[in-house]
């Protein structure tokens, strides 16, 4: 079916970015769209959109998920829909040229997120095991 509308500023005519498409865990059948070094590891559409925003692109989030995903969970949903031309045709930012031009940057800097960075940092849980009860045997 061709677009409703030929006007690349309209939200129908924004770009998709599924996470899976920048997930190093996934291959290239499950939807992966850029080389395995340079994905990024259970990428999340927050985390998309953060980084999309920082930069000063037009997003937006819709709860959609990839046909190929068989994870119905909730991290595994949301699809994230980019505006890179407007409507006179020429790009929102010169630096985004392409959908893969999106993909590579936002791969590039999810690792550097806050959110990432201080989740291996802090995390240590002490473990206490239970004072033992002990089993008492009848004396005969």
């Amino acid at each position: 079916m061709a677009h409703l509308t030929q006007n690349p500023a309209d939200k129908e005519r924004f770009i998709c970015i599924y996470p899976v498409y920048i997930n190093s865990k996934k291959t290239l059948a499950e939807g992966r769209r850029i080389p395995t070094e340079k994905a990024v590891e259970n990428p999340s559409c927050g985390e998309i959109r953060d980084v999309l925003v920082a930069a000063g692109m037009n997003v937006y989030v819709e709860n959609k998920m990839h046909p190929r995903e068989w994870n119905r969970d909730v991290q595994f949903r949301g699809r994230v829909r980019v505006q890179i031309k407007q409507a006179d045709g020429s790009c929102c930012l010169d630096r985004f040229t392409s959908r893969k031009d999106v993909m590579f940057y936002v791969a590039e800097m999810i690792p550097k997120l806050k959110s990432r960075t201080q989740k291996s940092g802090g995390e240590s849980s002490c473990q206490q095991g239970e004072g033992g009860k002990k089993s008492k045997k009848k004396k005969k």
